[in-house]
């Protein structure tokens, strides 16, 4: 369901952990959303679980809701989808509210990552959008799916991973052309094809993303396959990074999982940074090993390791909303590992409203 965005950050709603996201925090949260057109159905807030305080706001448009029609219909109302980056966003969902494109078919989600600074006040309304398309069909919606392997690509349809390779590598290509407004750099191309080409029999390009708004010509790649298949893949592609440390990294911190997703950056080569998706379902005793291992690597406070344990509910009433609207809270952990740098963790707070009609 789609709903406006303050309602959802409104801090009767949100019920953000003081431990993750300070009050300062929540009024930057609060003021974004308030410039954002209602075409989101749901949104997750990105929390370091280190020193730093500082927070980002994530928002979700899904197809089958309708969320890029929405957009594309609100445009003219809204004076900062009149800038660039945000012009670029609608051109994009008013292509994929089209029928006919391959985008209609081959992107079930888009979520828009709106990055705030660490204090004081905004640049400006609204900051710029990190667009991060969903270019797997099978993927349905929300942050947190059923189960781990939903998330790694285990129980999608057959047939979505390297044998869809021409088919999916086309949605790619224009989903980010439309979102630079230009075609990729060639030699960015060709790297992102070869990492395509070389995912296992089962592995999946989950999300891609260009980094222009951060001030880089490489694209984010989010890829899902089975943690077996990890060190072989990063391998066969020229990941440049240590790969004793990645596998330690998998062992250690997610020991129980089968199958695993994580971004890459690609520009002409592949970069060294790499960053692992964790996620499993709210009540599950796994997230505890996790992030009692992150406190021990120096990844994670304490408190905020309490704040992440506590925050997760099956479904919760809406302050101010009577039944059936409910609000369904969820978590995801980013691992994000770079050379000579300490190992980042980040937790993805997410809230989804959804309508229960047997209570």
């Amino acid at each position: 369901m789609i709903v406006p965005l303050p309602a959802l950050m409104a801090p009767d709603a949100a019920l953000l952990p003081p431990a993750l996201v300070s009050p300062a925090a929540c009024s930057r949260l609060a003021a974004v959303a308030g410039g954002l057109p209602a075409a989101a159905s749901s949104v997750a807030v990105e929390c370091r679980l280190g020193a730093s305080e500082r927070v980002d706001l994530l928002v979700c448009l899904i197809a089958a809701e309708g969320g890029h029609r929405e957009l594309v219909r609100r445009r003219a109302e809204l004076e900062l989808l009149s800038t660039p980056a945000w012009a670029r966003v609608v051109e994009f969902c008013a292509e994929w509210a089209d029928a006919g494109s391959p985008l209609h078919r081959g992107v079930p989600l888009l979520w828009i990552e709106l990055d705030l600074p660490d204090a004081g006040a905004l640049p400006g309304p609204v900051p710029a959008p990190y667009p991060f398309p969903c270019v797997e069909p099978g993927l349905v919606g929300g942050l947190v799916p059923a189960s781990p392997g939903a998330a790694a690509g285990a129980a999608l349809p057959e047939g979505a991973g390297g044998a869809a390779l021409p088919g999916r590598a086309s949605v790619i290509r224009r989903a980010l052309a439309l979102l630079l407004g230009e075609p990729v750099p060639p030699a960015v191309d060709g790297a992102l094809l070869r990492c395509l080409a070389r995912l296992p029999p089962d592995g999946r390009a989950m999300h891609v993303a260009p980094l222009a708004a951060r001030g880089s010509e490489a694209v984010r790649l989010v890829v899902a396959m089975a943690k077996a298949d990890v060190p072989a893949y990063l391998a066969r592609i020229g990941w440049p990074g240590a790969l004793a440390e990645i596998e330690e990294l998998l062992e250690s911190v997610v020991p129980f999982t089968s199958h695993v997703s994580f971004h890459l950056d690609v520009g002409a080569e592949v970069q060294p940074m790499l960053g692992l998706e964790i996620s499993y379902p709210v009540v599950d005793v796994r997230w505890a090993t996790v992030l009692d291992r992150l406190v021990a690597l120096g990844a994670c406070s304490p408190e905020k390791r309490d704040a992440v344990l506590g925050w997760p509910a099956e479904a919760r009433s809406w302050p101010g909303r009577g039944w059936p609207a409910r609000l369904r809270q969820g978590v995801m952990l980013k691992l994000v590992s770079r050379p000579g740098v300490p190992l980042e963790a980040k937790a993805y707070l997410g809230i989804t409203p959804y309508v229960a009609l047997f209570g």
